[in-house]
């Protein structure tokens, strides 16, 4: 990698820590036994106190709540004031703040200075996203921040005639389009790099990407191209008619019946199972991903998410000023973000089923402590606390499935297939 970022860690009893961060990737410091800097006897701590995230050569540092709060270069970020109320606190909940070389980090008895190392030669790219969120952008900005101001509402990318939007999200928009050659419509998903990468970075990103593209089951998203622009990264996808999951909920009021969730839930299973068999960890598994076509379910954007941070493309995903809450994401996929494994697409493939069946999340989030937090430290909320009449059966293989420690669930896709199918 072209880029780094180091974090320097002396301790007031003179001993000294060193962390390299080479790729996008996450630092926990607090008390618990899965932070990367474990503090246990230093009473200023919290359990999980920040989390630092790095995507070299940026790097963002976010208080989880903590009590005493995290001074950076002598100013206090996150934490209560002095006399402030846990409510008047809420109110300034999620703090973060970008890092620079140099910077100090002060928690406690520790002090960590951070340098960022680059190389002089590197041929950057960069960011394509300017501050500020995308979400609420109609489709003629979103087509003028990507290309520019376009002389006719349809436009061309590549190979491709863009016809139409089908939706769009705070990283960038999917239209439907289709190609120069002919042939079946597409779907074109554009992501917004939101960080200057390196061209060796993107080099590989396009490498990995032809990869998944061999990835083929009826029950998969089929992936057929790929491309950049000026720091704007096309995916070209099969186009599914029936929109995702989270449209049919949303069309139902909220939620999807069980008797008729299930039998798709099943079918994205079966994908899920032939890419665990593969090696392949989709790592970003939700509703908005589980689309329809000719009443199939497929799952969709396999490995987009994972290659798209690996490259260092995606900027900050849990902290910084774009950053959502990672409401379907495991524990452990904030903890050891590199490594995640099939059983953490079990967490987040139930904690869908969870969200779909009953309108709410796994965990109950709250305005007065940081979602991060929750996640880290507390446990779902059994599913029959939310949806009593669902079947004892159904509701003990997605507890399972949610339980905290990995060893505990199903270790893949195809393991959680075979019980729901389990008379």
């Amino acid at each position: 990698m072209s880029a780094s970022v180091h974090l320097q860690v002396s301790s007031s009893d003179g001993t000294s820590k060193s962390f390299a961060l080479t790729e996008h990737d996450t630092f926990l410091l607090g008390r618990m036994a899965d932070c990367h800097l474990c503090v246990p006897g230093d009473s200023q701590v919290s359990r999980h106190h920040f989390i630092l995230e790095a995507c070299p050569p940026m790097a963002s540092l976010r208080d989880l709540g903590s009590l005493n709060g995290t001074h950076v270069n002598g100013k206090k970020c996150g934490g209560r004031e002095k006399g402030e109320t846990p409510e008047q606190g809420a109110l300034r909940q999620y703090p973060s703040i970008d890092l620079k070389n140099g910077d100090r980090i002060t928690v406690g008895q520790s002090t960590i200075e951070v340098r960022v190392e680059t190389a002089p030669d590197a041929a950057v790219i960069p960011a394509a996203l300017p501050e500020g969120d995308l979400s609420g952008l109609s489709p003629e900005a979103m087509r003028q921040l990507i290309f520019g101001s376009p002389e006719k509402a349809i436009f061309t990318l590549a190979n491709y005639a863009v016809q139409r939007e089908l939706g769009r999200g705070g990283c960038g928009a999917v239209y439907l389009a289709t190609p120069k050659s002919g042939g079946d419509p597409v779907a074109v998903k554009l992501m917004l790099s939101r960080a200057q990468a390196d061209a060796r970075s993107i080099d590989h990103f396009k490498r990995e990407m032809k990869v998944i593209a061999g990835l083929k089951h009826p029950n998969i998203v089929r992936f057929l191209d790929s491309g950049s622009d000026q720091g704007t990264f096309f995916f070209v996808m099969e186009y599914c008619d029936g929109g995702s999951l989270a449209d049919v909920a949303k069309a139902r009021g909220g939620t999807i019946p069980a008797d008729v969730l299930m039998p798709w839930a099943l079918q994205a299973l079966e994908g899920l199972a032939a890419a665990h068999k593969e090696n392949f960890v989709h790592r970003d598994i939700k509703p908005h991903n589980i689309l329809l076509h000719l009443n199939r379910a497929k799952l969709s954007d396999f490995g987009l998410a994972k290659n798209f941070q690996k490259a260092g493309l995606s900027g900050m995903s849990m902290t910084g000023n774009y950053a959502g809450t990672p409401v379907f994401m495991p524990p452990e996929q904030i903890t050891n973000f590199k490594y995640v494994k099939p059983v953490s697409d079990v967490w987040s493939f139930a904690a869908s089923l969870y969200q779909l069946l009953t309108g709410k999340f796994p965990y109950r989030f709250d305005s007065k402590r940081d979602p991060i937090d929750i996640i880290l430290n507390e446990n779902p909320v059994p599913i029959r606390d939310r949806m009593p009449e669902l079947t004892n059966k159904l509701a003990t293989v997605i507890d399972k499935s949610l339980t905290r420690n990995p060893k505990e669930r199903f270790q893949n896709a195809g393991l959680l297939h075979a019980e729901m199918l389990r008379k």
